[in-house]
């Protein structure tokens, strides 16, 4: 088995917990068979000494899966 990982970060104007959510729903979007997710760090955006939006870097993981051609041969 191969898995392959890829960084990805999500938003929310509400919590990381969301922003985190968000990162994981968008992905899975065009990302399919994601096994895994780990946030990597938190991070806001500032305005007039608010934080106005919440930012989480994640990882996401999934399987990498090969792909047979009608030929019957293993392309990757």
């Amino acid at each position: 088995m191969v898995y392959k990982l890829i960084e990805v970060i999500g938003r929310s104007n509400k919590s990381f917990d969301e922003a985190a959510k968000d990162a994981v729903e968008v992905a899975s979007k065009t990302v399919h068979g994601i096994i895994w997710a780990e946030v990597d760090s938190f991070h806001m955006k500032i305005y007039e000494d608010k934080a106005v939006e919440y930012q989480a870097r994640m990882k996401i993981g999934f399987e990498v899966k090969p792909e047979y051609k009608e030929s019957g041969h293993l392309h990757h």
